[in-house]
């Protein structure tokens, strides 16, 4: 007894566990797949009505996706076989089931998913071997909608769990699919009737972001700003008709004599044909029965509502994880110095989606089965080429003569590796090195020498460069003073005839 009492006063020492002040919040207690389960597909919903009719809703997708996935998450194999291989399958619409988009193009669409839905899948099918598939891979990208999520309890010998198959660990073992989205179930020729299949985990990518420990799925990322965008689009809404009954002018005639005054409905507004009126229009004329007067009706305006819409697009910015510029577009207030502080909290919030969800859950399984298909065929050796990475997009400076001369000192001092600050802008340093090789032998052939080129001109712009000094001094004075470390040959004489 004493125990319980012990706990009971400890627990009463945390303000949020005590009923005094939160009698009315009553908070769930269930698992991360529970919560998701019964509320996901609502939210879901509900999201893409949002992103299909708020501006706000469809800028927080478009900016995920853009910051994310940019123009890809590129692939760099060490070896040629495996990058001649995966630039013609990626760069082409062969890699896409539906034939629409290259790899890409598909990655924006997950990401697109992930962000509205909470979650995607992507089944890797087999497909004919041509020259631009030349491993035999397809992806079909499918909503999450697609997860028949009424399979539960043992199925076929496996415990699932709202779809999703599992084996002794709790890790996926098969996800049950249906083979059209439920939303189109009426186009089939069941008559509507929806059947699932178990499609093996190996060949099924669930991109989600795992929030809590034992997560099998998520909502959409729109889930914590949904009611405050739809409160402020009501507000902008009713804001609207409120400014349309300010505008309008209206002019209201009461009719004079005794049989106005007496007569039926005397007290109802009307217009010129009889009517009864119950809405404004801009400069309308009213009658109404009673004494005989001309009055003006010119409703008064209104307050600004910026106030209102700045603190419900700040919470809807920091509920996505995004910025207050980045959802509103609003750079009225922004400098370098709060652009920079909001930006570098971002990227580190982008690097870790990309690093945490989009890279092991999308692209470097994507790689390992190309490979793997790839070697059955006979293309290259089982094991994987050391020195395979997957280089998010680059994010573009914000200042770039600052952030680059910061840069530059931070790699001479030896803070950052020139690999890494090559990669801050998406590249493959073993691409660059050969890249800036062959630039430097062409413009040698040529002749020509740039300001930009180190092994000729020096940072204040001086030559540094013996060959390239001779040729200074030979333009200056028209003929080539003896050099310090040419060998003497006192015994020749002079031949003015002789050819240079």
């Amino acid at each position: 007894m004493g125990r319980l009492r012990d706990a009971w006063y400890a627990l009463r020492g945390y303000a949020a566990a005590q009923d005094s002040r939160a009698s009315s919040w009553a908070a769930s207690g269930s698992s991360a797949t529970a919560e998701v389960g019964a509320a996901a597909p609502t939210v879901a919903r509900r999201a893409r009505d949002a992103v299909r009719n708020d501006p706000y809703a469809a800028r927080i997708v478009d900016l995920w996706t853009g910051n994310a996935v940019g123009a890809g998450i590129t692939t760099r194999w060490p070896d040629k076989p495996h990058a001649e291989a995966w630039r013609r399958w990626s760069d082409s619409t062969a890699c896409d089931a539906e034939g629409r988009l290259d790899l890409y193009g598909l990655q924006a669409l997950v990401m697109r998913a992930v962000v509205e839905s909470g979650e995607c899948f992507v089944r890797l099918l087999p497909a004919a071997i041509t020259p631009t598939n030349p491993i035999g891979l397809r992806l079909q990208v499918l909503e999450s909608d697609h997860l028949d999520t009424a399979r539960n309890g043992v199925v076929e010998g496996l415990p699932t769990l709202q779809g999703i198959a599992l084996g002794d660990a709790g890790e996926p073992a098969a996800y049950w699919l249906h083979r059209i989205h439920p939303g189109a179930s009426w186009l089939t020729p069941s008559g509507g009737r929806l059947t699932s299949e178990a499609v093996p985990a190996r060949d099924v990518l669930h991109i989600y972001r795992k929030r809590r420990p034992g997560q099998l799925r998520d909502v959409s990322w729109l889930a914590p700003v949904l009611t405050r965008l739809r409160d402020l689009g009501d507000y902008e809404a009713a804001l609207l008709m409120k400014a349309k009954i300010e505008a309008c002018l209206a002019a209201v005639v009461s009719e004079d004599g005794d049989e106005a005054m007496t007569g039926p409905a005397s007290g109802l507004l009307r217009d010129a044909q009889g009517r009864t009126v119950e809405s404004f229009e801009p400069g309308m004329i009213l009658y109404r029965r009673g004494m005989g007067s001309v009055e003006v009706v010119n409703p008064s305006g209104g307050g600004s509502h910026a106030a209102f819409a700045r603190r419900a697009l700040e919470a809807s910015a920091v509920g996505t994880g995004l910025t207050y510029d980045q959802v509103a577009g609003d750079l009225t207030q922004a400098n370098y110095s709060s652009l920079r502080a909001g930006k570098i909290e971002f990227r580190r919030l982008c690097e870790q989606v990309q690093y945490g969800m989009l890279i092991p859950m999308l692209v470097r399984p994507i790689a390992d089965r190309f490979h793997a298909q790839g070697a059955l065929l006979g293309l290259w050796g089982a094991d994987v080429p050391e020195g395979l990475s997957h280089v998010p997009p680059a994010h573009e400076m914000i200042d770039p003569l600052k952030d680059t001369t910061a840069l530059i000192a931070q790699v001479r001092a030896g803070f950052v590796p020139q690999p890494e600050a090559v990669g801050a802008f998406g590249y493959d340093f073993r691409q660059v090195v050969e890249m800036i090789r062959e630039a430097n032998a062409l413009l040698d052939e040529a002749g020509l020498s740039l300001d930009s080129d180190p092994r000729r001109v020096a940072k204040s712009g001086a030559a540094q460069d013996a060959a390239q000094l001779t040729a200074i001094e030979i333009a200056a004075t028209g003929a080539a003073s003896p050099r310090a470390d040419a060998p003497a040959d006192a015994g020749a004489a002079p031949n003015p005839g002789a050819s240079p």
